[in-house]
């Protein structure tokens, strides 16, 4: 994983090396390796659940190698063979998150409801969506198109992920509005929320926005991103992280995946999309 904080690496290379500027070491360099395998150790979380994991390298990247002007840390963990961490450590290629600063754990989902099948879920995500358009207190406008359920697709499109005693739901949703004679107006309304089927009792954890659409694309006089739920993982407290896409259409070097805590709202670890490093 990596992590786009210029104090971070300078804390983290002195707190791996107990020498002192990171910059010196940078000199003339794109990255340096450290071994890490007397650090702490750490929780990933994916879609799969919550891994305890060991680190064993860290790099360093100097800024502007990455596409990013800040240093990047990049983070190499190591999933014990078997035990807890055999069913929620993540496949290969998957983005993941991991919590840092507090004692590793393993966990799942948790004991979630049953699945809703795909009628209900669209009808689940087009509720939701409905209220957002509502409660955003902007000029009434109407639904587009219904949504699918496509945590990829840009809008018209939604996720649904069942929780213990709830559903979890992403959504990206197009409405149409007049705005004068012959002209129409775009909107996306996208965010991301927890409630029952029959959305009684909705909380939003990412409360939903209106973002101007150009061709499609969240206008570039507007600062704004897309919410795409990709999981839901137990916390080591019995509640709910959310893992969501943050995707910027004006700045994609913006774009990150965070793990949100379903109750609170807070962003307990996050990481960028959009880094190329070498």
């Amino acid at each position: 994983m990596f992590i786009t904080d210029d104090d971070f690496a300078r804390d983290f290379y002195h707190q791996l090396t107990g020498k002192g500027r990171l910059a010196d070491a940078l000199e003339g360099h794109e990255l340096v390796a450290v071994d890490a395998r007397n650090a702490r150790s750490a929780t990933v979380l994916s879609a799969n659940g919550a891994a305890p994991a060991r680190l064993t390298l860290a790099r360093f990247h100097a800024p502007r190698t990455c596409g990013s002007s800040a240093l990047v840390t990049e983070l190499v963990f190591a999933f014990p063979p078997g035990g807890a961490a055999g069913h929620s450590a993540p496949p290969s290629h998957v983005t993941v998150v991991a919590l840092l600063d507090q004692p590793p754990f393993a966990g799942g989902a948790g004991k979630p409801r049953p699945a809703l099948s795909t009628a209900e879920a669209t009808a689940l995500i087009r509720r939701v969506a409905d209220r957002a358009e509502v409660s955003t207190r902007g000029p009434a406008i109407a639904l587009l198109h219904p949504p699918s359920l496509n945590a990829d697709q840009a809008a018209d499109a939604g996720e649904v992920v069942a929780l213990r005693s709830h559903y979890a739901v992403g959504f990206r949703a197009t409405f149409s509005g007049t705005v004068a004679e012959n002209k129409i107006d775009t909107t996306l309304i996208t965010g991301v929320a927890v409630t029952d089927p029959d959305v009684r009792h909705l909380h939003w954890v990412v409360r939903p926005v209106r973002l101007r659409l150009v061709r499609g694309m969240i206008a570039r006089t507007t600062s704004g991103v897309r919410y795409s739920l990709r999981g839901a993982v137990a916390s080591a407290g019995g509640g709910a992280l959310l893992l969501v896409d943050e995707i910027a259409d004006v700045s994609p070097r913006d774009s990150r995946v965070a793990a949100v805590d379903a109750a609170t709202r807070h962003v307990v670890a996050a990481q960028p999309l959009a880094l190329r490093c070498p």
